[in-house]
Order: C-alpha cells, then sequence, then structure tokens
C-alpha cells in the first residue's frame, strides 16, 4: 500500500492533530538536522518545566521505495533527483555547520564513516547465517 499522508491522516498532518489535544506541536524539516535539534531542545524544555508533552513531526522524504519490489512510479526520475539534491541530510548539514567545524574536519568524519560501513559490510558478508531456531530470538513477541 501506498496511500499518502495526506489521504490517511485526518487533519492532513501529525503536527495539526495535537492541537485537538492541547498539545503544542511543531512541524519541521526533518532532513535538517538543525531544525530537529531546535525542536528537541525546545521540546526538552517545556517538558523539563512541567510545561507537558510536545508534538515534533519531522518531515523526510524516501529515496527508495516502500519494500523491496517497489518500482516507485509514482514519482518521475527527475523528482526523485531534485529531492535527492534538495534533502540531502548530510548535504544540508554541511551547508548549515558552524562556522567552527572545517571542510576537512568533515571531510574526515565522512571518511571515518565509510570505513566503519565498509567495515560492517565485509563482516556481514563473511559472517555464518542464523540457525532456524533463531529466527525469533530478541524480537518483542516470541511464538
Amino acid at each position: 500500500e501506498a496511500t499518502g499522508a495526506s489521504f490517511a491522516v485526518g487533519g492532513g498532518n501529525i503536527s495539526g492533530r495535537a492541537a485537538s489535544f492541547g498539545i503544542p506541536a511543531v512541524k519541521v524539516d526533518g532532513t535538517d538536522f538543525f531544525a530537529v535539534y531546535d525542536a528537541a531542545a525546545e521540546a526538552v524544555a517545556r517538558a523539563r518545566s512541567g510545561e507537558g508533552p510536545s508534538v515534533i513531526e519531522a518531515t523526510a522524504y524516501r529515496y527508495f521505495g516502500h519494500f523491496e519490489g517497489d518500482a516507485g512510479l509514482y514519482r518521475t526520475p527527475e523528482q526523485l533527483q531534485e529531492l535527492k539534491d534538495t534533502h540531502d541530510p548530510l548535504q544540508i548539514f554541511r551547508q548549515k555547520a558552524p562556522k567552527g567545524i572545517s571542510v576537512a574536519e568533515l571531510d574526515q568524519i565522512d571518511a571515518a564513516c565509510e570505513t566503519e560501513v565498509d567495515e560492517s559490510v565485509a563482516y556481514a558478508r563473511q559472517a555464518a547465517w542464523p540457525e532456524p531456531e533463531d529466527l525469533t530470538k530478541d524480537v518483542y513477541l516470541s511464538y
């Protein structure tokens, strides 16, 4: 199923529904680290001062389908490329990073992350397959 939230969510958005319960809410770009951080900081401050809960609706975009076989025919290749160009969380972070962080430092962090991912993939590929009896181990509900 690929029903959009605008169709499936009463009121059009999650943050708008919070008003029905008297809960402050904000909708932020979930691909913008700094927008999410600021919204979370405000919500935490409210909660810690005894002002109750808050709702943060952090919107983001999927670059891939809902499932492995999803052909993604609901977006054109051009639309998808535009999303990648304008809503890449890592690029947004680089653009908005504090002045004290140099491009070289960000490049070093990227390289370290890439190395960690490569090592993790290599480890997973050489690891033994799990035993069938482990299928339901460490899941919320085991039958």
